[in-house]
């Protein structure tokens, strides 16, 4: 018998202060228009605003003074209209159970170091003894940053793209009923391998694992989840790691939206560990409660499948330009799941300043080489081929909904299918001039495009 789900916006507390909305880093609604947004999603009438255009950053709940989640709220009425319309046809690119997906794609242009370090996270059995870490689904895009690394010797890495990382980023979307599933399929795995202490990459998980899967989804897990940060700062304060290169950057800190999941939980550790790195950290203009979204989170409130990567990109934009103004000489993301998409957005408007894993951080201060920025670069644009491809291939697709939640050997990362119009393009963006028209010509029409 299935859990039940719990609606987790409270009504009874919402007194329609609007304050949600108007304070809003994105929508900064007039103050009477937004007391009538959320009228207007209480009683599931047709939204002027918030479902078309909010960046899914978890803010509003940070500013309702009833903690009353207006968050929650909006998630409600994007499963009410997944349920109504379905999924557009560029999510195929984010379901790994789907032919075309992002990860089967990527196979195509993984390194063989690359395949062996995936090929050993993903086909690790765990063991009840293991300290397992999940490596996540969008750290396996970019496996580089962590492969090869001596913090890796700690635990017992593995890599199940088919857990959907907890559900979080369709959480985020709003597809709630299909997050409750994939909270049951997960807690199998877990149940099955029968470890106690999972350390998690993301704060998301953490957060998914800890809080989501439990009080929304009836799902509670038996394990202890160990957030990722939490453990290096305090491998570090113990001197277990030994950081001997003080790196002497200026930083500025991306917080990604689910940094705001549990308050001020989440912000200080990654800017803790920089700082024991040697970095100076320079704000940007919104950072913790009002951080504006890596521009993945535009994703959710879709109004057009066409428009998809440009509302996304648009929103990636504003990081970097608010990164710019710091003066700071790199960005630094402590979330995977914003680099990959910061990394793309960062090669198409061609910004200057560095852009970091928090991990790739720490490991330059323990003395370990990174390949930087080239891997970066390459896979970056390995992604935006993908990505082109993808919407490609999606205008000849209709809406459709999420089925299958397991993940089929047939879409194996060592059996692709041969794509080569996918090929076509990535050898062509091998080509610098190639590069710069696309480029350019994409900063020219995504002002047309986006929905935004």
């Amino acid at each position: 018998m299935r859990n039940k789900r719990t609606i987790t916006f409270k009504e009874d507390l919402c007194d329609l202060c609007g304050l949600c909305f108007h304070m809003c880093p994105v929508l900064e609604l007039p103050l009477d228009e937004s007391k009538a947004e959320i009228q207007r999603l209480i009683k599931g009438l047709e939204s002027k605003y918030v479902l078309s255009k909010c960046n899914t950053c978890l803010s509003c709940n940070l500013y309702c003074p009833q903690n009353a989640k207006p968050y929650q709220l909006i998630l409600e009425r994007w499963n009410d209209i997944y349920k109504k319309r379905g999924a557009p046809p560029l999510y195929y690119f984010v379901c790994p159970t789907e032919n075309g997906n992002i990860w089967q794609l990527l196979n195509l242009f993984l390194s063989n170091q690359e395949r062996r370090w995936i090929y050993k996270w993903m086909y690790y059995t765990p063991k009840s003894e293991d300290t397992l870490f999940l490596i996540g689904s969008y750290t396996h895009l970019l496996p580089f940053i962590i492969g090869g690394s001596r913090l890796l010797e700690y635990f017992k890495p593995i890599d199940r793209i088919d857990q959907w990382e907890g559900g979080a980023y369709l959480y985020q979307g709003g597809y709630l009923d299909v997050v409750q599933r994939i909270a049951e399929r997960t807690k199998l795995d877990f149940d099955e391998w029968g470890s106690q202490n999972v350390v998690v990459s993301l704060d998301a998980l953490h957060y998914l694992f800890n809080d989501v899967h439990p009080k929304e989804m009836g799902v509670k897990h038996d394990q202890n989840f160990i957030n990722f940060h939490q453990w290096l700062l305090d491998n570090i304060n113990s001197g277990e790691i030994h950081l001997p290169n003080k790196l002497e950057l200026t930083v500025t800190v991306h917080d990604n939206c689910y940094s705001k999941a549990n308050g001020n939980v989440y912000w200080e550790n990654p800017r803790r560990i920089l700082e024991k790195c040697g970095c100076s950290i320079l704000e940007m203009k919104h950072i913790k409660q009002d951080a504006l979204c890596c521009g993945f989170g535009a994703g959710a409130s879709w109004v057009k499948n066409i428009s998809l990567p440009f509302d996304m990109i648009s929103e990636g934009v504003k990081k970097f330009k608010e990164a710019e103004e710091t003066g700071a000489m790199a960005l630094v993301s402590y979330c995977s799941g914003c680099l990959y998409l910061m990394w793309a957005t960062k090669e198409l408007i061609k910004s200057k300043v560095d852009l970091f894993h928090i991990v790739e951080i720490v490991r330059m201060a323990m003395g370990e080489k990174l390949n930087y920025p080239k891997d970066h670069i390459k896979r970056a644009w390995d992604i935006i081929a993908i990505i082109t491809y993808s919407l490609l291939l999606s205008t000849f697709k209709k809406n459709f909904y999420i089925k299958h939640l397991s993940y089929d050997e047939s879409l194996s990362t060592y059996q692709p299918r041969k794509h080569p119009i996918l090929k076509i393009i990535r050898y062509l963006f091998n080509l610098k001039l190639i590069r710069i028209v696309y480029s350019k010509l994409f900063q020219m029409i995504m002002p047309f495009m986006k929905s935004r």
